[in-house]
């Protein structure tokens, strides 16, 4: 049996969507949960996207992650060591651990069609199949409005990334250049 690989966790989420008229993100708890629950339709044009609260700061006991300017968190993959708490603190469902050599992953979990995600987020996918026809080993499709990557498949040549017109398609750790 080989060697176990360790996951790191990822964020499907860039920020990047502005946020609700009348929603003061200062007055918001510090804890997605509670946000969620006061605001069931979402605090953002985006409503699949990072609520801002910190529960996953919060949930990470080696501070791993963190959430710096108001944008979404950010993980630290050298201390990171997969425990998956962020992944069960985020209502959102926007945390999956994956494995780091997995690099070229899509940040954007919205489902709304392009044509609505691209008014409400300056990062989202518009579900334009760019990187479907583009991808040479068929492991890039759009499903539920977003791109969807087959690990099992993907190359990890990056030509989605590169070709994805809104940057939604990215190098999760760094080892591409942006």
């Amino acid at each position: 049996m080989g060697k176990r690989i360790k996951k790191i966790a990822y964020v499907r989420c860039r920020g990047g969507s502005p946020l609700l008229d009348g929603i003061d993100k200062s007055a918001l708890p510090a804890d997605c949960q509670a946000i969620r629950e006061m605001y069931p339709e979402g605090i953002a044009s985006c409503r699949f996207g990072c609520l801002g609260g910190g529960s996953c700061v919060a949930a990470c006991r080696l501070g791993a992650i963190s959430i710096k300017g108001g944008g979404p968190p950010a993980v630290d993959e050298n201390q990171c060591v997969g425990c998956g708490l962020c992944v069960r603190a985020c209502p959102q469902k926007l945390i999956e651990l994956i494995n780091p050599l997995a690099n070229i992953q899509p940040a954007c979990s919205s489902q709304d069609p392009g044509k609505d995600a691209r008014a409400f987020c300056a990062n989202s996918c518009i579900a334009c199949g760019i990187c479907e026809k583009n991808c040479p080993a068929d492991a890039v499709h759009v499903i539920g409005n977003h791109a969807v990557i087959d690990q099992e498949k993907c190359i990890r040549c990056g030509m989605c990334a590169v070709k994805c017109p809104r940057g939604a398609i990215r190098d999760a750790y760094g080892i591409m250049t942006d």
